[in-house]
């Protein structure tokens, strides 16, 4: 295969980048292809919303024991060709309804040094800036419930910063799932002039949390992301815009977002 070329993406592909199972060699691949295709990085965006909608059904279920007699079928029989079928025909059912997401997925980086949360935000902005009626779940004429309702799913309090300053006006905000189902938070600006960027916020696990970093820039294509972590939050800006402006939106961003300016 011609590095210079490679192949293009299959959804078999599209589906192991999901399920985390795709070769390392072909991350970056995937990751350009989404980037330039939003079709594709729709699917996967509802594919993996699918998934936390499969993990809120039936939640409480999950820690109750086992049915003495669901225990008992389980125990190793004699096989049975017809069983091993209707098996595989319902796992393969739920695969293609979202079952695939059992393990958490390794969301493919830019770079070696990136957090997984700037990726996710990259095919956020993607997916979400071009839409013309769907952008945003919930509209910035509803702030205080996007605020309320994203901080509690969230499970930290959040803020969706003020640019009009800036030029850039709150269109609202939405819901995202992150790269094993946990959610995220993604807040669009408009400017009539200059277009959308997009504020994606994630809270990251004790395990998953890189070491607070400083300010940095990632670019791929047109898109520029200005990302950071403070705490165990992770925030990433990202816009088609020249980098320089960029960063005066981000510090705008930073200044309202740190601690103090968060607690209740």
């Amino acid at each position: 295969m011609n590095p210079d070329h490679p192949a293009p993406v299959t959804d078999a592909e599209l589906h192991a980048w999901v399920d985390g199972q795709l070769p390392p060699e072909r991350a970056p691949v995937v990751s350009d292809w989404l980037l330039q295709h939003p079709e594709d990085a729709a699917r996967v965006q509802a594919w993996q919303a699918q998934r936390l909608g499969l993990q809120g059904l039936q939640r409480g279920v999950l820690d109750e024991p086992v049915p003495l007699a669901l225990a008992r079928a389980t125990r190793p029989r004699r096989s049975r060709p017809w069983l091993q079928g209707l098996v595989a025909s319902l796992m393969l059912g739920l695969g293609f309804a979202g079952g695939w997401w059992l393990r958490p997925a390794a969301a493919p980086l830019a770079s070696a040094s990136e957090p997984g949360f700037v990726q996710e935000a990259r095919v956020a902005h993607a997916v979400y800036v071009p839409e013309k009626r769907h952008a945003v779940e919930v509209g910035a004429q509803e702030q205080a419930h996007l605020v309320q309702w994203l901080s509690r799913r969230l499970g930290t309090p959040l803020k969706a910063p003020l640019l009009e300053d800036q030029g850039f006006g709150l269109m609202g905000g939405r819901l995202l799932p992150g790269q094993a189902g946990e959610p995220r938070a993604l807040f669009m600006y408009e400017n009539p002039v200059a277009g959308r960027i997009t504020l994606h916020v994630s809270v990251l696990s004790g395990d998953a949390a890189p070491a607070p970093a400083a300010f940095r820039f990632a670019r791929v294509g047109q898109t520029e992301t200005f990302y950071w972590i403070e705490g165990s939050l992770g925030y990433a800006l990202s816009g088609d815009l020249p980098r320089e402006r960029l960063a005066q939106l981000a510090d705008a961003v930073h200044r309202q977002l740190r601690p103090e300016t968060l607690a209740p």
